[in-house]
């Protein structure tokens, strides 16, 4: 009878425990929205005193003397003009009399740390010139925000200040929406695409607007169909992971039907070390999460709790940290978790766990919009988060695990301190674009201006092999931070899985083996120089640490590589960002071949392969920081050798020359290959002489369409050091003339690469 009784007593215990968080969670939602209704009401009066005394329409003679309308007139040249307007130090003085002044003042008060500093001190009269200007490049405001749309542009400029070589850079935007009385065409004018004007409690205080996130979610889940939802095997998990039940705070097992969100965020700076611990971690049903969990778990379970989902994700609270069974196995599974999630939340600037989501527990940044309310028409102030600025430089975007959970993400909700988007597999959402516009028949999607950094460009659902693709994620990952070298595979499988399983292509150690000898041939970025990674074979990119790349030529040549060299006519064509690429056809007759005999197994087991080697004199040109001198003047080289630089030396004892360089343009340079001081080292004691392999000839390559420059019979090669042992290990690649190669002798060989 006791047990019954004891079970009771339990069930009676935990239930009041649930009634007072309930009533404790209940008092602040109240007091929080006691406080915002008199936010609001504050910020509805001054803006009701605003426009009041907007209408008064005040201006000083300089202010009124200006002719607004023109300097939004859309111009039909490509040149970008810059319309004097006033000067700061003039606008300090009479913005309590101008409103022209005022409206100057206010809105550069929003612009970034850099601007405000510009506007309060180590002001000179050459600096404070103020200037609407028109966009450099001539492309719309949202451009700058990484959008791109299908509906025209508002009439805007830029509000900048001083010389455009120093300052000027376009963030805070100034739309114009002229009058009827003015002229305006109403019906071109509901075409126009104007930044979003924020609500008077969002502007005021930063507080994120649900209705707009709320709207993408349904817009995604109701109109995107098959390709955003959770549709193919990676996206099914093959066990029950732990969710939070953000209801009532306590994990449970996943039922296969559970909808959920996941957390993506940066731990902290220099440690994985879980920033709480369980007293006790045997998981069962209904476990209660701690009181007191890091502001942005905390921030998630509120976001996810307005958004209407009941379930999250988050990796400290729903992985045991303590069991490394456990946590290996889900690391596998990342690729799936993330896939299998409803929506991701991405907590882009947080600095640590405890950093709390912007619009959530901290206040969005930047997020006033003054406005001017003229005769001709209305002026509005809106900073637009520039996306290439911070292309990739995000704390979060640092971080290589974060990678892949925003690849595999169905949806992504990223917080930034400024802004807020989602993107999906379909579409791209920014909260400076207005949710009427949908109305519109507007869609907007990622801009393609540039290579994006941060990594969004990279479509791992290519059906077909794309080595570019392959390439861009090699580039990105490896550019990202790692706090445990150990953990680079770990942190990149779940892409490498996605891409296996769409493409077809096996992959061994990073690299794939259906496309394997022209995935040796990577190099360091020209601005790293490689560290061993001794966790991983040195013939891969994952065995070493540093940003990793191919050159531009290694993934385009598949685009012409079976064409006759003789017709150039597909030479005219723009070369896309992204193409889907074939295999290079391997049959052409070459002096030499090299055959992967093996593929190694488990640990470090080594590579084989079959091939010829070279041996070659090599001299040291210039040290880690000389000057690189005898440059040309549009050279891509940097004036500074950013490691040892070495070439090689040709059959008769003199230097070659590498005809391609390592930038995206081919470029002459004495400099085969680039080098750490210690690694040097061991050529020096091997008398500046060193073992070559050849890995494959290239007929021909070309740099780009748009260059378009050829080279002809190359051969790429690798340089390796052996081990007492009779294995090698990979130390560099290089490219030199098949001429070159041929001058000396060669000798096949057996070996086995680690």
């Amino acid at each position: 009878m006791s047990d019954p009784l004891q079970a009771a007593s339990e069930y009676l215990e935990t239930a009041k425990e649930q009634l007072e968080l309930v009533r404790v969670q209940y008092q602040s939602a109240e007091a929080t929205y006691e406080k915002a209704k008199a936010l609001y009401e504050a910020v509805e009066s001054s803006q009701s005193h605003h426009k009041q005394f907007d209408q008064v329409s005040n201006l000083c003679d300089s202010c009124a003397a200006i002719q607004t309308a023109s300097i939004f007139r859309r111009q039909s040249t490509s040149k970008a003009h810059r319309r004097k307007v006033g000067d700061l130090f003039h606008a300090i003085e009479t913005q309590s009399s101008c409103i022209f002044c005022k409206f100057v003042i206010d809105a550069f008060q929003i612009g970034s740390e850099d601007q405000a500093e510009r506007l309060h001190a180590h002001l000179t009269p050459r600096d404070t010139s103020v200037y609407f200007a028109q966009d450099p490049d001539g492309k719309a405001w949202y451009t700058k925000a990484g959008i791109d749309t299908n509906l025209p542009a508002c009439p805007f400029v830029w509000l900048q200040t001083g010389p455009p070589t120093t300052t000027g850079q376009p963030h805070i935007c100034i739309s114009f929406a002229p009058s009827i009385e003015n002229g305006q065409d109403s019906e071109n004018a509901n075409k126009d695409l104007y930044p979003r004007q924020r609500g008077a409690l969002e502007a005021f205080n930063g507080a994120l607007n649900y209705d707009i996130l709320r709207s993408w979610l349904n817009k995604c889940h109701t109109t995107h169909g098959a390709e955003c939802r959770s549709n193919d095997i990676l996206s099914t998990l093959p066990f029950n992971i732990y969710l939070i039940d953000v209801h009532t705070r306590r994990l449970i097992r996943r039922n296969h039907d559970d909808q959920f969100v996941a957390l993506s965020y940066v731990w902290g700076k220099g440690s994985q070390t879980p920033v709480f611990k369980f007293t006790s971690y045997q998981r069962t049903s209904n476990q209660t999460l701690p009181t007191s969990i890091p502001q942005t778990m905390e921030d998630a379970i509120t976001f996810t709790k307005r958004i209407g989902e009941r379930h999250l994700w988050i990796d400290q609270l729903c992985i045991d940290q303590t069991n490394n069974q456990e946590k290996h196995q889900q690391i596998d599974l990342m690729d799936q978790i993330f896939a299998s999630a409803y929506l991701t939340i991405v907590n882009l600037d947080g600095q640590d766990a405890e950093w709390g989501l912007p619009g959530v527990s901290r206040p969005l940044l930047q997020t006033q919009q003054p406005t001017l309310r003229l005769k001709v028409g209305q002026l509005m102030a809106t900073y637009i988060y520039s996306i290439w600025d911070n292309n990739g430089n995000s704390v979060w975007d640092s971080r290589g695990w974060t990678l892949q959970e925003r690849l595999l993400s169905r949806r992504c909700i990223m917080f930034a301190k400024s802004s807020i988007s989602m993107i999906c597999r379909t579409e791209f959402f920014h909260d400076s674009v207005p949710v009427d516009s949908e109305g519109k028949g507007v869609r907007t999607w990622l801009g393609d201006d540039y290579f994006r950094e941060d990594g969004s460009g990279i479509n791992l659902d290519e059906e077909e092999w794309d080595f570019k693709n392959f390439d861009a994620l090699v580039s990105v990952f490896t550019s990202r931070e790692l706090t445990f070298q150990s953990d680079a595979m770990n942190a990149c499988q779940g892409s490498l899985n996605r891409m296996s399983h769409k493409t077809g292509y096996a992959f061994c150690f990073g690299l794939p083996t259906q496309d394997f000898l022209r995935a040796l041939i990577w190099k360091p970025h020209h601005e790293h120089v490689l560290t061993r990674r001794p966790e991983f074979p040195s013939w891969s990119w994952l065995g070493w640490s540093c940003r990793i790349e191919y050159s531009y030529w290694v993934g385009d040549m598949a685009g012409y590589v079976d064409e006759d060299s003789d017709d150039l006519s597909y030479q005219q064509s723009p070369l896309p960002k992204r193409r889907r690429i074939r295999s290079p056809n391997h049959n052409t007759l070459q002096p030499d071949s090299a055959n992967v005999i093996s593929y190694p197994g488990e640990g470090l087991s080594p590579l084989k392969i079959d091939t010829t080697v070279a041996k070659f004199k090599l001299r040291l040109m210039r040290k880690h920081g000389d000057l690189h001198r005898n440059l040309k003047p549009n050279s891509q080289q940097s004036n500074k050798a950013v490691g040892d630089h070495w070439t090689l030396l040709g059959a008769d004892g003199h230097v070659l020359r590498d005809v391609a360089g390592e930038y995206p343009r081919f470029e002459l340079t004495d400099a085969f290959f680039r080098l750490k001081p210690e690694y040097s080292e061991i050529l020096s004691k091997q008398n500046n002489e060193a073992e070559f392999i050849f890995v494959e000839q290239w007929p021909r390559i070309r740099d780009s369409a748009t260059s378009n420059r050829w080279l002809h019979n190359m051969v790429s090669a690798l340089l390796v050091v052996r081990n007492s042992n009779g294995t090698v290990w990979r130390l560099a690649s290089v490219l030199l003339k098949s001429e070159d190669w041929r001058a000396k002798s060669t000798r096949r060989e057996n070996f086995s690469l680690v």
